[in-house]
């Protein structure tokens, strides 16, 4: 019985994301929905897996910073919120990240130790 939940509990996670794509077809034209899906909603989602401790920040299309402190090895972030995001971070390496599901090479991004990178614009 204790196993039952943690996969409700994931596919709970997954619900909300499904239902904000139905609303998209009213805000974008017809013909590009499945692609303009998640920018159309009005919200996208920055994931950044780390595989080491890296200093991040991220601020949204408002300007807002939606996080800014240092994560550990082995911890994740999930974000969601108005697009272009403004991405730092402190240890390029030691950080894996995707935006709205799509992995996204930070090598470009690159100087040293450190990334920045503009995520949906």
């Amino acid at each position: 019985l204790a196993s039952a939940p943690a996969p409700a509990v994931a596919g709970t996670q997954a619900a909300p994301v499904a239902p904000v794509v139905p609303a998209a077809p009213v805000a974008a034209a017809p013909a590009p929905v499945s692609e303009a899906a998640p920018a159309a909603a009005g919200g996208a989602n920055v994931h950044i897996q780390f595989t080491a401790d890296c200093w991040t920040q991220v601020t949204d299309g408002n300007g807002k910073v939606l996080f800014s402190a240092i994560k550990r090895k082995g911890d994740s972030l999930e974000l969601t919120g108005k697009p272009p995001f403004a991405v730092r971070l402190g240890f390029a390496r030691g950080a894996q990240v995707s935006y709205n599901g799509q992995a996204v090479d930070v090598a470009p991004f690159t100087s040293g130790e450190t990334a920045r990178l503009k995520l949906g614009q």
